[in-house]
């Protein structure tokens, strides 16, 4: 697997689209790198668990209902049993998803429904990648 060099990173946030539809793929790629994000896109899930593992930080991982040879919500649990606070986008497919399967999210994984506007894909990146409030509060 080639990795990036750690230079064309610096203060990029890093983001790993798992998603076998080539124009899903496009659109979110297109949107995310005109943000200057470094967007890193795989059709299969296996695949974007070891891209997220190798590389030395990951911010963000955007997955679909169904990713080749690995459904959606087992990825999330895999991804989730390295990187407990990853934050993670999943996508619903208009043909695929069902609640009964996303109801198995964890709660913190936001759902974005197919079809959808490069506008709404980049408000919800934005806010997944915000910086959150400490629950600690610092000593005077």
């Amino acid at each position: 697997m080639d990795l990036p060099r750690p230079d064309d990173l610096l203060g990029r946030h890093r983001i790993v689209v798992a998603d076998e539809d080539h124009r899903i793929v496009g659109l979110i790629v297109r949107t995310l790198r005109q943000d200057d994000h470094a967007v890193f896109h795989v059709h299969d899930g296996l695949r974007a668990t070891e891209l997220a593992f190798a590389l030395d930080r990951v911010d963000l991982v955007i997955t679909d209902t169904r990713v080749s040879g690995l459904p959606g919500v087992e990825l999330v649990y895999l991804l989730r049993t390295r990187l407990l606070n990853l934050p993670i986008l999943y996508i619903a497919n208009i043909d695929r998803s069902t609640p009964a399967i996303e109801e198995k999210l964890p709660r913190d994984v936001p759902i974005l429904r197919e079809p959808f506007t490069p506008e709404q894909l980049r408000e919800l990146v934005n806010t997944l990648l915000s910086p959150k409030p400490s629950l600690l509060t610092p000593r005077p």
